[in-house]
């Protein structure tokens, strides 16, 4: 099936249009020039911009004949179309040797690119002692090949589970093409796939046993759904099972990618397709693991960024924090390693300046410590010449005298150095002393970089208020809400000080009358008896591991009744829930499905803090345009909820917050978010609450009454939060 790129509409693959929208599935326009050019184009004839969908393909040349064990993941049959007009050779029963792989063909109308400069990219094992050095990918047991992560075990039914996404490669700039040398003459075009669809750009060397390849390919069938991606869209909502399902085998190179992105999925690079050669009794080359993945070869290296000056020091902190929760998500699968090689981090710069793996690699022989981890963030520190920061000496020094010694007190250490390091004033206007712009430019360089101070903030003040109501066309409320809060005050005839902490939990029921107001009250009186009852929660705000704990141990609750009374289908009852934990300036959020929490203030506006549980925005999440992802029929389906399913299909978001200003938590059911209300009312509704005059109950019952009055179509129910805070300054 061919995929619309405008509206996501499925055509027959012999389709030059669209049958929804009318879009061309052969050519698209050129974002350079506007001309039209062929999607099988690599570039534009007219002004030589990059327009084709690129790929990283990674191939794994085995070492043994025999073929290693590998887990067999059950995909729902395809049509004998997909099979032989497919995108992958994981379709195909071929028993063509490894070295016929690589097909050519003597005519084509591709346009490439000539007198590039060649630079072919091999992958060899690490050397004793080396910081950041090429390494072979996943596949590390020379004789027996290892599978990093079971697939029996994997939940591969939803689509937000198992992600291999067509991501696009960012064509806005020139692609470099990693400098290789492109195949320029049509008679030596060269394919990784029997079907002639990923045309290999680079000069291809000997396959040599035990060795990986990377290399980019053109796909010139771009708008081609892979058959991992044809089953998921047809099966999203199943639960694989062996009997009645054509077996598809996962290499093992691509199964440490599937198992991680459950995890970590903003961290690593989108999955198009994957697939193995079968091997030729007689032949003389290698069996073969292909791999394709997005390209983000044309994205900055971290490294190129670490040392540039108009990046500040919180920016610093969060590459440092990022770092820290890919270690501990790579740990179990023994793929530390990736982040110690300084070309394989990238830099998202259209998103917040987030990191991105290009690859993974792996060392399972040789288990990486804390130890490696910090002298990375040495060896960056030094090529940047960034070290006069007072925070980061001292971090190394507590770190060598054996006040860090694992992984989770480290996160807690840069949430603390997090905690206390603010933003310089901004900088409005420079002396008028000055007679020349570059003395200008010196003085406020100098400003930039000088050290922050440490303003401590305490909270002064901690209030809240929660209502809900049934809506104006619903017969009963599935929504339910709990509030807990403990101050303490200590007052002065100079000031008043409080410790506070507090739980606000909301969850929104579904699965029929009664159901629905059952697992929603299941839900906020679990999770808050879990918190009462949690140790660490007296001194501090629990860990992100005992607060997933705590919800999936409410999901478990809400499962269990869901299976003793043998309900199924839409009958089975589940609730999503959103909470925030609150000890005294730090908040924790954590959240299943599509309710929300919001953060507001003076400086920062009105922020989404959670993202939702749904189709629509896992698509968005995967790069598909907002109007395209929620013009989908099943775009506002959840994809998570507590209750419907046990605890291997339930991955709840855990974040933590900081209160560095006056702000509201706003946590809310749907019935208040939908239709964007709260963005298009802040001003109204939300800005006055600030003020601590006001009436927060009223402020509360005041967005009720707004929800009935756009839309009143679902259950109401909204909890704000109100946190004042002051300086030491103040």
């Amino acid at each position: 099936m061919l995929i619309c790129p405008q509206c996501e509409f499925e055509n027959p693959n012999n389709h030059k249009y669209c049958q929804k929208c009318g879009t061309s599935l052969t050519h698209k326009n050129c974002h350079q020039c506007g001309l039209e050019v062929p999607l099988t184009a690599l570039q534009c004839h007219n002004c030589g911009a990059y327009t084709g969908q690129l790929w990283k393909a990674i191939i794994y040349y085995q070492i043994e004949v025999t073929t290693p064990s590998i887990p067999e993941i059950n995909l729902k049959k395809l049509s004998q179309e997909e099979f032989t007009t497919g995108a992958s050779s994981l379709a195909n029963d071929s028993a063509e040797s490894a070295a016929d792989i690589f097909t050519e063909e003597s005519e084509d109308n591709l346009e490439s690119p000539e007198n590039s400069e060649e630079k072919i990219e091999i992958e060899d094992s690490l050397e004793p002692g080396a910081l950041t050095a090429s390494v072979s990918d996943v596949e590390t047991e020379e004789t027996q090949p290892k599978a990093i992560g079971n697939l029996d075990n994997l939940e591969l039914t939803t689509l937000d589970i198992l992600s291999p996404i067509s991501e696009a490669v960012n064509t806005e700039n020139p692609l470099s093409l990693n400098n290789t040398e492109i195949l320029s003459t049509a008679s030596e075009k060269k394919y990784l796939d029997p079907q002639k669809r990923y045309q290999v750009l680079e000069t291809i060397p000997a396959s040599n046993q035990g060795q990986t390849v990377v290399l980019q390919v053109l796909d010139r069938y771009p708008l081609e759904e892979t058959p991992i991606q044809t089953w998921l869209k047809n099966n999203c909502d199943q639960q694989i099972t062996p009997e009645g399902m054509e077996a598809l085998i996962i290499p093992i190179i691509a199964q440490p990618y599937i198992a991680l992105y459950t995890q970590i999925p903003q961290y690593l690079p989108a999955i198009h397709d994957s697939w193995r050669t079968q091997w030729v009794e007689n032949s003389t080359s290698p069996e073969e693991e292909i791999l394709l993945l997005a390209d983000y070869s044309s994205w900055p290296r971290l490294v190129d960024l670490w040392g540039n000056q108009r990046f500040s020091q919180l920016q610093t902190l969060s590459w440092l924090q990022q770092m820290t929760e890919l270690w501990i998500a790579l740990t179990p699968s023994d793929c530390c390693q990736s982040i110690l090689e300084h070309e394989n981090l990238r830099v998202n710069q259209a998103d917040n300046n987030s990191i991105k793996l290009q690859r993974l690699y792996s060392k399972p022989d040789e288990a990486k410590t804390l130890g490696d981890l910090m002298l990375f963030w040495q060896w960056l520190f030094e090529q940047s010449q960034r070290t006069q920061f007072g925070w980061i000496t001292t971090l190394f020094q507590d770190w060598r005298n054996g006040e860090i010694q694992t992984i989770e007190e480290l996160r807690s250490y840069l949430m603390n150095t997090q905690d206390n390091l603010q933003p310089l004033p901004t900088i409005t206007s420079v002396p008028t002393v000055l007679q020349t712009n570059d003395s200008a430019k010196e003085i406020v360089d100098n400003i930039e970089t000088q050290d922050t101070e440490l303003l401590p903030i305490q909270l002064m003040s901690l209030e809240s208020s929660g209502k809900s109501d049934v809506g104006s066309q619903r017969e009963h409320n599935e929504d339910t809400f709990g509030i807990q809060t403990q101050i303490e005050s200590q007052e002065t005839s100079t000031e008043k000080i409080i410790q506070a902490k507090g739980i606000y939990v909301l969850c929104d029921g579904m699965g029929g009358h009664a159901s629905g107001e059952i697992a929603s009250q299941l839900g906020v009186d679990t999770i808050k008896q879990y918190l009462k009852t949690e140790s660490s929660w007296s001194v501090g705000l629990p860990s992100e591991e005992k607060i997933r704990e705590g919800v999936l141990q409410t999901n478990e609750v809400i499962y269990d009744i869901n299976q003793q009374e043998v309900r199924s289908g839409s009958s089975r009852m589940g609730t999503t829930l959103v909470m925030a934990m609150i000890y005294d300036t730090k908040v924790a959020v954590a959240h299943v499905g599509d309710s929300r929490l919001y953060r507001f203030s003076r400086k920062g506006g009105l922020e989404q803090i959670t993202l939702d549980h749904e189709v629509g925005q896992r698509e968005i999440n995967r790069g598909v345009e907002p109007e395209i992802a929620y013009s989908r029929p099943d775009a506002y389906q959840l994809t998570q909820a507590l209750g419907p399913r046990d605890e291997n299909f339930v991955r709840p978001d855990v974040q933590f917050l900081n209160l560095n200003e006056d702000s509201l938590l706003i946590l809310a059911s749907d019935g208040l978010t939908d239709n964007q209300l709260l963005e298009n009312h802040w001003q109204t509704h939300l800005e006055p609450l600030l003020d601590k005059q006001a009436n927060l109950e009223l402020g509360v019952s005041k967005l009720i009454d707004l929800a009935n009055e756009y839309n009143g179509h679902d259950n109401i129910t909204a909890i704000v939060i109100r946190a004042l805070v002051k300086t030491q300054q103040d």
